[in-house]
């Protein structure tokens, strides 16, 4: 039996068992009720129980598991249907809805084949293996910065695939050359969306749940002074760890140069493609300018000037992200043909599951800090003895969201353990904003197996990242995820907005 065939019918097994295992679960704590809850809350923790179960198994499409959260808190009396379906409106969806389609416009303006080819040129990475890998780990991590994950490792690989070309078997299998640049493209594409507050889906959650939950409101550039130099470190680090991992002998292995495909299609396409990609260039610029505008204004003028609170009120990062997004639906390639830079066939190719996902695990967290059950769960943190001190729980924190994250999605690691880190630091006193920050940057770091991360998943299906390479790689850097995560919010503290 092929290997793929065997993890097809392991995947099946395990959604089977999910699609048992969680409405068995959740009539379990429906009759238990641990805690002793009432009427609402009790049907609230048997629907988390169940939502828990698919998530872990991917039972169904996550997006969908969110949305039966949803109709069966509705439908279960938990809460009036405006309470349950407002977070699908929160800001944080706004924000992630403009992201999503300014990466749209990057994908289909091939920004990141451009941005990969200008780094690869550059004499700094050189033609050597170990040069190769920076710069397609960088390009990865730049482009990442504002696309998903998903997105980026499924852009990167095909050009790295171009530029690996057909190479020669080892006899512990493919080149490890091949295998150590496909890791750099997949552990870039994550660890750059560690960086920005719209790069992955786990740091608007937290900033979500922050609000939400502790009323603080993260920033653009908040997020960015303390999540920058982490996801920096771990990118370099994740660079000698691989070099390290797969040998030495990459050092002397050379692989051709890059070029950005040529145009098949006539001058006037061409013509259009470039001044989309300017269009889309400019929005980007235009985007990261006013949502840092405020900030840096604050930090000149101080944060009681009229122009720092003018900005601040009026350049929120949700409405900047929808301005520079819908302009390009009407910035013109060919007026003639009227013609505009994105268009909604573009727009219906968002990910809108995502959003779906978004909205419901906020939901969630939303309403099982009203009916008590965050409280709960974080009073028996307490009681176990986690919160000796505010070092030791995020220590805790970033332990248990890197090994959740090895066997479920990031986003579904952060929507169970945000909620729970918050309400444990509340009860024990503690400011909750270092350690749910460091459990969602932790919440990124799945690096182990395929089933980790989807860009695992992409680069493993090349079919030149052998399993054992992946996991000892990967391990190596799981660990050292934990260190940085730490130890890199423990030192930029000081530079934490803070609640209260």
């Amino acid at each position: 039996m092929s290997s793929a065939h065997l993890e097809a019918r392991l995947e099946r097994g395990l959604k089977t068992l999910g699609l048992v295992a969680g409405p068995t679960l959740a009539v379990a704590v429906f009759l238990w009720n641990p805690g002793g809850h009432p009427a609402e809350a009790r049907r609230l923790l048997a629907i988390l129980a169940l939502v828990v179960a698919w998530w872990m198994t991917e039972a169904i499409p996550l997006p969908a598991t969110a949305l039966v959260s949803s109709a069966l808190a509705i439908t279960a009396g938990v809460a009036p249907a405006r309470q349950v379906l407002a977070p699908y409106a929160d800001p944080v969806i706004f924000l992630f809805l403009g992201s999503f389609l300014l990466a749209e416009a990057a994908s289909r303006y091939g920004l990141a084949v451009r941005l990969a080819s200008l780094l690869l040129g550059l004499r700094v990475f050189g033609s050597s293996g170990v040069g190769r890998m920076a710069a397609f780990g960088t390009s990865s991590a730049a482009v990442s910065t504002c696309l998903s994950n998903t997105a980026t490792a499924a852009l990167m690989t095909p050009i790295a695939l171009g530029a690996l070309g057909e190479r020669r078997q080892e006899a512990a299998g493919p080149a490890r050359l091949d295998s150590a640049v496909l890791l750099m493209i997949a552990y870039g594409a994550s660890i750059g969306g560690m960086a920005t507050l719209i790069g992955t889906p786990p740091n608007l959650l937290v900033a979500g749940f922050l609000e939400r939950l502790a009323g603080v409101r993260v920033s653009f550039t908040g997020w960015l002074v303390f999540a920058f130099p982490v996801a920096l470190a771990l990118l370099a680090l994740s660079l000698l760890l691989t070099r390290f991992s797969l040998g030495r002998g990459l050092a002397g292995e050379t692989v051709p140069a890059l070029a950005v495909p040529p145009s098949t299609g006539t001058s006037e396409d061409e013509a259009e493609r470039r001044k989309g990609a300017s269009w889309t260039m400019l929005a980007f610029g235009l985007a990261a300018t006013l949502w840092l505008a405020p900030s840096l204004a604050q930090g000149a003028l101080g944060r009681a000037h009229p122009v720092s609170t003018a900005l601040d009120k009026h350049l929120p990062e949700a409405g900047v992200a929808l301005l520079c997004a819908t302009l390009l639906f009407v910035a013109p390639v060919s007026w003639r043909k009227r013609r505009f830079a994105l268009s909604w066939t573009d727009g219906q190719r968002v990910n809108w599951g995502v959003l779906m996902l978004f909205g419901g695990g906020l939901s969630l967290g939303t309403l099982a800090e009203a009916a008590g059950i965050a409280r709960w769960a974080g009073e028996g943190v307490v009681s176990l003895g986690l919160t000796a001190s505010p070092e030791i729980f995020m220590l805790i924190c970033v332990v248990a969201s890197i090994t959740l994250s090895e066997f479920a999605s990031n986003t579904a690691s952060a929507t169970l353990l945000v909620p729970v880190v918050i309400a444990a630091a509340q009860q024990a006193g503690f400011d909750p904003v270092p350690p749910a920050l460091a459990a969602g940057l932790a919440a990124t770091c799945g690096f182990i197996f395929p089933v980790s991360t989807p860009p695992n998943a992409i680069v493993f299906g090349t079919g030149r990242v052998p399993l054992t390479r992946m996991i000892r790689a990967g391990l190596l850097l799981d660990l050292t995820c934990i260190l940085v995560v730490w130890s890199g919010v423990l030192l930029l503290r000081p530079l934490l907005p803070r609640a209260g």
